[in-house]
């Protein structure tokens, strides 16, 4: 809009890398793609065999596109390392593009998020692939299950809790990426209390890298706070996306039961509660429901931004207004979607 042309949402990462990579990580997909239809009528056991088979292996682990996504994996590491150390918002997915976007910005957030822990430069780029490839083993769960709105049948919820374990068989041998990688996979999902799946993993709510067997590894709990943070703020076939105000919120009562609390304390210093282009409105003091857009935000003050109000109460068109919140302690706002 006219009154909001200035306002630019910014970003983590390029066009130029986001695009490479969801290119190569398609290339990879489909090539699994090629024998899904044929193990689709396996059982679940029946599928891990083939997928750990010397046949499959030689196929698929031998894909050019995993020495190409390991060059966008470090070009996304390297553009990260040299921005700004704060979390912006999420790309726009659309239902053709889910997985693959949903699995970069997962990458960039975790990878903001090793950043900010103090991760080397190759810790960095290992956790990034395995986020790259952390959902790969949805591609064996139907796409009805997947987007499906109500609640999950006993079995469907089986065949979702598949995912981990298949994508991890996909990738453990792939001399490409590596053997931690792989562990991203098999444990997004595990959970700091033990209730997660599909090992019943338990973690310590630290930062420390371990070797300790029936622990989650750190990779893994920072790929869980990331891909939370992005699949409660993306829009999907059955909910609308959450404004980040309320995601943080959700998180916060995950935290050290389900999410690694010192990873998600250290998450909180980057992500900002109203990023650049968030809509608000006023919900105390001067200005009272009027609508804006966030403008710019103050940095170590991340819940106090610069907002240009631009609709009155009752969402008609008004002269813009520009506010710090900074200075107005009276003013109180929360996040909304239009």
């Amino acid at each position: 809009e006219e009154k909001t042309e200035d306002v630019i949402p910014l970003e983590n990462l390029s066009d130029k890398a986001r695009r490479s990579t969801a290119r190569y990580m398609k290339s990879i997909f489909k090539s699994v793609e090629s024998i899904k239809n044929e193990i689709s009528s396996q059982t679940s056991v029946a599928v891990m065999d083939t997928l750990t088979s010397e046949r499959f292996e030689s196929t698929f682990g031998r894909n050019p596109a995993f020495e190409k996504l390991i060059g966008a994996t470090k070009n996304i590491v390297d553009e990260i390392l040299n921005g700004e150390l704060m979390l912006y918002m999420s790309s726009i997915k659309t239902a053709s593009n889910y997985t693959f976007q949903h699995s970069i910005d997962v990458a960039i957030v975790a990878i903001m998020l090793g950043r900010k822990i103090g991760l080397s430069h190759k810790r960095l780029q290992e956790l990034g692939i395995g986020c790259l490839l952390h959902d790969i083993g949805y591609i064996f769960v139907p796409e009805e299950i997947i987007n499906k709105g109500d609640k999950l049948t006993p079995e469907e919820f089986a065949n979702i809790k598949n995912h981990p374990q298949a994508g991890y068989n996909l990738i453990k041998n792939n001399p490409t990426i590596g053997i931690l990688p792989p562990h991203v996979a098999l444990q997004h999902h595990e959970k700091q209390d033990g209730t997660g799946y599909p090992q019943g993993l338990y973690g310590d709510n630290n930062i420390k890298i371990t070797d300790e067997p029936r622990k989650i590894h750190l990779y893994a709990s920072i790929a869980a706070v990331a891909d939370i943070y992005d699949s409660f703020s993306s829009e999907r076939s059955f909910r609308r996306a959450l404004p980040p105000e309320k995601v943080i919120k959700i998180m916060l009562g995950m935290s050290g039961n389900h999410l690694n609390k010192e990873v998600f304390h250290n998450f909180l210093l980057i992500a900002s509660v109203y990023p650049v282009g968030s809509t608000i409105r006023i919900i105390k003091g001067e200005h009272i429901y009027h609508i804006g857009v966030v403008t710019s935000l103050n940095r170590g003050n991340l819940d106090r931004p610069q907002i240009r109000l631009i609709y009155g109460p009752k969402r008609k068109p008004i002269n813009p207004i520009n506010i710090n919140l900074l200075e107005r302690d009276d003013i109180k706002i929360k996040s909304i979607l239009l």
